[in-house]
């Protein structure tokens, strides 16, 4: 009976978050010339504890190294897209409308690293001075978590420095519990990229995680803690948990381990969400965070919730809605237009990033208590 019941749940993780890769992730990071291709080239740190693969336009596979290793890469994303798509490259990409890469550098080591965040901090605009750092979540390959963070930085007009932890996720639906495994062995490593992001000269780290990388967000600060790294902790703000498939009670435990806590704390949740749906049953009915099933519990704790529930656009199984739909693009974005607008016509006090979405997006937020 158990057997049975652990088969069905497998099949139905299958299933669901097969939906979810529908969209063809690829492996490939092939290195092009746009030429005259309309798009946007963005810059990206990656931090990443996965060995190199023996196949040059794949990078990184999803085995796991002994050390982190950093590179500079430059990622091509299309004009011709439709907000929050991504269109995965072959080896031989259309640059018109597929993302790729247009140059990667390797850096040697945590010093040269720490000097490259310097130098584009120092040429960010006055209100950019910030470390983005992404966590991608299950059955992500290093050129999925890649080409995702480009795309937010483009569609959310993301300012500051982005920088990828890329995590040795197997990039394959029945690796789920290998990927579990992977985020125990990243734990450390993830804590010390984000020490190295707090070192810098930026005046805040950001960090976000989605999916299981939340999980491995989660154990990373509570390692933080636990090792009394106050001072890393002081300088994340904020600290973003998208579509956390993260058991309810497990986080109960991680949260009342920090201290200082990040702040501001964000969950986003969806009641559709059929990735975690199936991994709620695959651990025997027990939800999990990103489910929304305890949304007072957390406003209580001090987090802000945003509840993507209504929102139907972006993938089919609502599990990358926080990134990919249309919809909360144009709300971040007419966030920016309306702040400026505020900005220049010197009307009234600067709004806080979650009171301006209170005024656009107000049906979505569940503030902190």
């Amino acid at each position: 009976m158990i057997v049975s019941s652990l088969q069905t749940g497998g099949l139905r993780l299958a299933f669901v978050l097969g939906l979810a890769a529908c969209s063809s992730q690829t492996d490939f990071v092939p290195l092009v010339d746009p030429g005259r291709a309309a798009g946007t080239e963005h810059r990206v740190l990656v931090a990443t504890n996965r060995l190199p693969d023996t196949d040059a336009e794949v990078a990184f596979s999803g085995e796991r190294a002994g050390a982190v290793s950093f590179s500079d890469v430059d990622v091509w994303v299309p004009a011709d897209r439709v907000p929050g798509e991504i269109a995965y490259p072959d080896r031989d990409p259309d640059v018109s409308t597929q993302f790729a890469t247009t140059g990667s550098r390797e850096l040697e080591g945590r010093g040269a690293a720490l000097a490259a965040l310097n130098t584009r901090l120092a040429a960010a605009g006055r209100d950019q001075k910030i470390v983005f750092i992404f966590v991608h979540g299950y059955n992500v390959s290093y050129a999925g978590g890649l080409y995702r963070q480009a795309q937010m930085i483009e569609d959310f007009r993301a300012g500051g420095v982005g920088l990828l932890f890329s995590w040795p996720s197997a990039g394959r639906l029945l690796g789920y519990v290998y990927d579990r495994d992977s985020v125990q062995y990243a734990r450390e490593d993830l804590a010390d990229v984000i020490a190295l992001a707090a070192a810098s000269d930026a005046e805040s780290v950001f960090l976000l995680g989605h999916s299981m990388g939340t999980l491995l967000v989660m154990e990373a600060v509570r390692h933080l803690s636990l090792t009394n790294r106050r001072d890393v902790l002081s300088r994340i703000s904020p600290l973003v948990l998208a579509a956390p498939d993260i058991d309810v009670n497990v986080f109960e435990r991680q949260l009342a381990s920090l201290d200082p806590r990040p702040d501001p704390m964000l969950v986003f949740v969806s009641e559709r969400d059929g990735a975690l749906q199936a991994s709620q049953v695959i651990r025997g009915g027990h939800p999990r965070l990103g489910e929304g099933t305890n949304i007072q519990e957390l406003q209580e704790n001090g987090i802000t919730v945003i509840d993507l529930t209504t929102l139907d656009d972006g993938d089919r199984i609502g599990h990358t809605t926080f990134a990919s739909s249309p919809e909360l693009i144009r709300i971040f974005g007419d966030i920016e237009t309306m702040q400026t607008t505020i900005n220049d016509a010197g009307a009234g006090p600067v709004l806080s990033p979650i009171d301006q979405l209170r005024v656009r997006a107000g049906n979505l937020i569940h503030p902190a208590n």
